[in-house]
């Protein structure tokens, strides 16, 4: 006999085993009884006076002999053929004959071996050309020289066609092998056996003999029809077929297996062929092969040839149910159209849908398929069609799988092709990759091991429980590897080619933002609970986008571009905590909602480092290293080192800092630009420069619209919004020759005026003088507390200890309102408050001071107003007025601000 089939198969994926589908023993057992019982009938045959026939429907009555004790013995030369007796025998006037208590033996060719039969009765009916019909009925028994036993209540014998039939119940049994069925037709000729209905063969494995097999208790083949093709070696098995196999308790990974379908067909081949004497002695063994497919028969003297017949293949069809358990253990069942078994390559073929579960350790398999193939000796399984494997919580499925298998039947490895997808889930997250092909191998322990996609994939980290999680999503051209701990949890993610991995924040959060890292090659790593990301690398022309969920004011699109990014990641939520981009980096900020007054924002430097807060996912702070550089809208910063928090939108510059917009350029030791509020704050040896005095909105008193204006001060502080710039600590601003100087100057470039307070200078204008004949233009300088430039009036103010120097000639007060020309030239000057006119050898005081620069006189009014002129004397009254041209002096004592007065002068006579 065939060895007996390996153990069943378990745990198809993640531990699933193939289950055997059954006891090859059993089954190559009870066909063989079946083929012996042909063989039976066969050999029976030439019984030339016991042929049996039915179906005649009249027989003579007369009987013309009649013999009790009725015996006879027919030899050909020594050689007994057969031999027959039995208690009468009637022979009737047709030629028919009737026995009584038969006992029929017909012997085999050496006349030592015989089939036997016995019957209560026997009816021989002779036809033309030598046919017959033959019965026996009551109580039949048959026993062949194989060992085989037949017992029924009839069985009908027609030579003419070699047709053996019995239409009752039988029941027949070989060593460990007992069957029963109602109904058997056996054509000798054609070598088929039929077996009508309600079939039941058992195998006993604790039998003894050449079909005992000791791994299994009992076998049982049930069906409603049987047919057995002795030529064809073949057996079909149709209607509610069910094979039942009880292992032995005494056997290691012994299983009961229940087998069900529609059909079954099962195939045969002559295994060897064993030749003794009558002492025993082998003397040859000859097994039937593809090259010589035939048996010889080689005489000896009184030798016998016995046939041992093996199982080729198996076949079942049509609601295929098989069934099997070992041990304790829940049964794995399988269910399909078509099964299709082959021994000698111990392979399994199922079709027209698949599906098997198999119950191992309170985890289930399901393995579903179109088509599959299962070689047990290599421990290979391949599915066809919409392949699919479940496991727990572990899933793979594809067009086609092919998976190999531990030699524990466990899974060792799959390679899926076609529409390839793998799943794992945990309680709290899912980790999907999908591709068109993809290979996963599996550890000892029945744990993933690694999970690999060949060419364009795509893996998903799903949390459970969104709450402060996001989704990770990861997408490469080439290749995608995910790599698991020994536990089975993933520990890391490779990829090759332009890759994509998308971090999707939960929606709901107000600020809440997806980000999405994008490079040649990406590798990243998680933290030991397989759940959270711990770090990733992305290398070759590497970029980081941080998207918003909402759009608003305050939420901007972000870019990051650089040759690479590595970025670790908080402990939960696969959220990055910080990313370091290098070198030559760039960083793109665009407003989700626009404005006139907010830009796209632009930051390059040589490294990066963008740090994110936990709650929004969204950029809090970039920190740029070296000849960094920001821009927006037509303003931009530069610096060693330039630091910008999202959260209040301000960008701080260190390091040789430098701001510049269209209009102006500005640095100092400190700058600090309020994108949000649209306010710079430079701090420690500000300078600016304004491109052209138009620049400043002409809020600066200097002549030269062309002409660069430069503006210094310790601290500085821009809004860009009301386009107004303070400058405190010894602040001054010029433009060539013309200058004012204060510890505080205010430029409101939208109104075009300037203001200036504490310690003010200036020499912002000139004064045209005429002496001896000539013009000249004379320097005007000026100091006071406080400075006041309206640009609309031409008008520079002066407040607090006025001070102001023309040449020789000097005025003080308390206020100055001095009115230019359109070409910055003193035009007038008016004086208020404690008016003093200084000019070389005259002095003048009053309340009130009019400078007019065209005729050079002064207007001086008071209570009185007083002229003291060294050489000429001295004039007061209401109003007094100098011609300093002609040197002439006029007093008048009403004006149209003092209605009453008198008018004194004192004159100095020169001596001659």
């Amino acid at each position: 006999m065939s060895e007996t089939p390996r153990q069943n198969l378990k745990n198809l994926q993640l531990r699933a085993n193939l289950p055997k589908y059954f006891r090859i023993g059993a089954v190559v057992a009870l066909a063989i009884t079946i083929v012996a019982i042909g063989i039976g009938f066969y050999r029976s045959r030439n019984n030339q006076e016991f042929r049996l026939k039915s179906e005649h429907a009249q027989l003579s009555k007369d009987v013309v002999a009649e013999v009790n004790g009725y015996e006879r013995t027919e030899t050909e030369g020594d050689v007994k053929k057969y031999y027959i007796k039995a208690d009468k025998a009637k022979t009737f006037a047709d030629n028919h004959q009737e026995l009584e208590n038969v006992f029929l033996q017909v012997f085999d060719e050496t006349g030592v071996k015989f089939d036997q039969m016995t019957a209560q009765k026997a009816i021989y009916i002779p036809e033309e050309n030598k046919n017959f019909t033959a019965y026996f009925a009551g109580e039949v028994n048959v026993e062949t020289r194989d060992a085989l036993k037949v017992k029924t209540a009839q069985i009908v014998y027609t030579k003419a066609d070699e047709t053996a039939r019995a239409d009752e119940a039988i029941e027949f049994s070989r060593e460990n092998i007992t069957g029963k069925s109602f109904g058997a037709i056996v054509k000798t000729k054609g070598k088929t056996l039929e077996l009508l209905k309600d079939i039941e063969i058992y195998a006993n494995g604790n039998g003894e003999g050449e079909f005992a097999d000791k791994s299994f208790q009992q076998a049982r083949i049930a069906a409603g029809h049987a047919f057995l093709n002795q030529t064809e070696g073949r057996i079909e098995f149709k209607n509610a077929v069910n094979i039942n196999i009880t292992p032995n308790e005494s056997k290691q990974n012994g299983q009961p297996t229940d087998i069900k379908s529609d059909k079954a067909t099962a195939y045969f081949v002559n295994k060897e062929i064993k030749k003794f004497d009558l002492n025993g002695n082998v003397d040859v063994q000859q097994k039937a092969t593809n090259a010589n497919p035939k048996w010889t028969r080689t005489r000896a003297n009184r030798a016998v040839a016995d046939i041992n017949k093996e199982l080729k293949q198996l076949e079942l069809f049509e609601n295929v149910l098989i069934e099997t358990a070992s041990g304790s253990e829940k049964p794995t069942n399988i269910k399909t159209d078509y099964a299709l078994y082959q021994k000698d390559a111990d392979r399994f073929e199922l079709k027209n849908g698949v599906k098997i579960v198999t119950n191992q350790d309170n985890k289930q398999t399901n393995i579903k398929s179109n088509e599959a193939i299962y070689e047990q000796k290599s421990g290979k399984i391949f599915l066809y069609g919409n392949a699919e494997i479940t496991q727990g919580g572990d899933y793979i499925k594809g067009d086609n799988l092919t998976a190999e298998l531990f030699p524990n039947k466990n899974l060792k490895n799959a390679v899926v092709k076609g529409n390839a997808y793998l799943k794992q889930t945990a309680p709290d997250r899912t980790t999907e990759v999908s591709g068109n092909e993809l290979n996963a191998a599996f550890g000892d322990n029945q744990q993933l091991s690694s999970a690999n996609i060949v060419g364009a994939g795509n893996a998903n980290l799903i949390p459970a429980n969104a709450g402060d999680y996001s989704k990770v999503t990861l997408s490469a051209p080439n290749a995608i590897r995910l790599n698991f701990n020994g536990a089975g949890l993933l520990q890391e993610m490779n990829t090759e080619g332009r890759t994509t991995v998308a971090m999707v924040a939960p929606n709901g959060k107000p600020d809440a933002a997806n980000k999405k890292i994008t490079a040649d090659t990406v590798k990243t790593v998680l933290n030991g609970d397989g759940k959270n990301l711990a770090r990733a690398e992305a290398v070759g022309n590497a970029e980081l986008f941080v998207e918003p969920l909402k759009n608003s004011a305050e939420n901007y699109q972000t870019t990051i571009n650089a040759p690479r990014f590595d970025c670790d990641f908080f402990e939960t939520g696969n959220n990055p905590r910080n990313c370091v981009a290098a070198t030559k980096t760039k960083t793109v900020r665009v407003p989700t909602v626009p404005n006139e007054n907010r830009g796209t924002q632009t930051l390059i430097a040589d490294k990066l480092n963008a740090s994110f807060n936990q709650q929004s996912n969204d950029v809090q702070q970039f920190d740029a290293n070296g000849n960094a550089k920001f821009f927006e809208l037509d303003r931009s910063g530069t610096a060693n080192q330039i630091v910008f928090t999202a959260n209040d939108g301000t960008v701080r510059m260190r390091g040789e800092p430098l701001v510049s917009d269209s209009r102006a350029r500005a640095k100092a030791n400190e700058i600090d630009w309020d994108t949000k509020n649209e306010k710079s704050f430079l701090r420690g040896k500000v300078s600016t420069t304004y491109v052209s005095q138009k620049q400043t909105g002409g809020a600066t008193p200097f002549g030269e619209t062309n002409a660069p204006v430069f503006v210094t001060a310790e601290n500085a502080e821009f809004n860009h919004k009301t386009e107004i710039g303070t400058y405190a600590g010894n602040a001054r601003a010029w433009q060539e020759n013309n200058y004012v100087r204060a510890d505080k100057l205010i430029l409101r470039q939208k109104q075009g005026e300037l203001y200036g307070e504490g310690a003010v200078q200036s020499l912002l204008y000139d004064a045209k003088r005429q002496e001896n004949g000539k013009e000249s233009n004379v320097p005007v300088y000026a100091q006071s507390q406080k400075i006041f430039y309206f640009k609309d009036k031409n008008q520079l103010r002066y407040e607090t200890d006025v001070d102001i120097r023309q040449g020789t000639d000097r005025i003080v007060a308390g206020v100055a309102n001095v009115y230019l020309n359109d070409k910055n030239e003193l035009a007038q000057t008016i004086a208020e408050k404690n008016v003093v006119v200084t000019s070389p050898n005259r002095k003048a005081v009053g309340d009130y001071a009019q400078y007019i620069a065209a005729d050079e006189s002064v207007i001086l009014r008071g209570n009185p107003a007083k002229i003291d002129d060294a050489e000429n004397g001295s004039t007061q009254g209401a109003q007094v007025t100098v011609f300093l041209k002609t040197n002439r002096v006029v007093g008048e004592s009403k004006t149209a601000q003092t209605n009453t007065g008198r008018i004194r002068t004192v004159y100095k006579i020169k001596k001659q």
